[in-house]
């Protein structure tokens, strides 16, 4: 028995159907983007000899249970947003091996440091250089925040070599655009598509961000 045609009426609702099911392509987001722009930079090249570097751990700004939970969160991003520069081997030094060491678990590297504590770093792990980092502001709700002062320091003179003091305020709308730009292109995840909104509401993901936005600022190798 042969099916009856569909009639203009019902075709018009099948593609009515058809069209609405479709998720209309985004619309590009205009506008200036943030670009961090409080950085030192020695020189745009890496001396030759800076081969490995002492990832020391995340000093807080304020000794708070808020601050401490941001730095168990970016630790272990901001190991992995180093390495994705491969500008250098990363040795990481742990708080304790660091009070061990030095007498105290964390250093922002403004204070007067001991007289041998590169001396004695480069002795554990080989490196030409420290890479000092504070966490300077921690705001975990919308709109989110996140700071920081980050420093390489080499060995050799104990000269800084490149250097970041930099908030980000999700609440500006510069940084939101750049941070779901970088949620969009530079990150994967497994699954259904990425909401790019939803990097404004994760404190890991937007700190990732930050840190990616810095670290891209290092000399280059």
């Amino acid at each position: 028995m042969k099916k009856a045609p569909l009639s203009a009426a019902s075709l018009a609702l099948l593609l009515l159907l058809l069209v609405g099911c479709r998720t209309p392509p985004a619309l590009p987001r205009l506008g200036p983007r943030y670009h961090p722009s409080n950085i030192y930079v020695a020189s745009p090249v890496l001396p030759p000899d800076i081969r490995r570097v002492a990832l020391l751990p995340i000093a807080p700004a304020i000794q708070s249970e808020a601050f401490q939970a941001g730095i168990d969160n970016y630790q272990p991003l901001i190991e992995g947003e180093l390495d994705k520069t491969k500008r250098f081997d990363v040795a990481v030094v742990s708080p304790a091996l660091l009070a061990r060491l030095t007498g105290q678990p964390r250093w922002t590297g403004e204070e007067k440091l001991p007289a041998d504590f590169f001396d004695k770093l480069h002795d554990e792990t080989g490196c030409q250089a420290v890479f000092f980092a504070e966490l300077t502001r921690y705001q975990p709700y919308q709109p989110l925040a996140v700071g920081w002062k980050l420093n390489l320091v080499a060995n050799a003179g104990h000269k800084s070599l490149w250097s970041a003091d930099e908030v980000f305020d999700a609440g500006n709308g510069e940084v939101a655009d750049s941070a779901r730009d970088y949620e969009e292109k530079d990150v994967r995840y497994e699954g259904p598509l990425a909401d790019p909104d939803a990097i404004l509401s994760s404190p890991s993901r937007f700190g990732q961000y930050t840190l990616h936005a810095l670290l891209v600022t290092l000399p280059t190798r």
